[in-house]
């Protein structure tokens, strides 16, 4: 994801930001590991955390552990959340698969080559440029 993405993120929702003392968490590592057609998915997300935690009173103290593509899917690792939250992941995770990892347009899962992903044709022509262009 784009670094202007990510800030956009951490500014608007600071209990997000790694903990930059916790140097073995693949959130600190590498916070967001996926493309940048699901920004607004994260966004919805996070905003619907945030409400969840203030309709029941609660400050909102959350680890994020790790937030990353897999299968085509959207995975979103958050420790010590209520279980609402783990409802409202399973939710986005399930939008994810419907939405392009790169342009966040109308897609699909779907297998290419070795591996899982949701991206648009354009988008997944294109990585495989970029790809053929990083080994050449």
């Amino acid at each position: 994801m784009k670094l202007e993405l990510k800030e956009k993120l951490f500014t608007r929702f600071p209990w997000s930001i790694p903990d930059k003392s916790d140097t073995m968490s693949p959130w600190t590592q590498y916070t967001f590991e996926c493309g940048d057609g699901w920004y607004q998915i994260l966004w919805d997300m996070f905003t619907e955390i945030e409400e969840v935690y203030k309709n029941n009173g609660i400050k909102i103290k959350l680890t994020v552990g790790q937030i990353k593509q897999k299968f085509g899917e959207l995975r979103v690792y958050i420790h010590d959340a209520l279980p609402e939250v783990n409802e409202l992941i399973v939710k986005y995770q399930e939008i994810s698969v419907k939405i392009c990892e790169g342009c966040g347009i109308e897609s699909s899962i779907q297998r290419r080559v070795h591996y899982w992903t949701t991206l648009c044709d354009d988008c997944y022509d294109k990585r495989i440029e970029e790809a053929r262009v990083g080994l050449g």
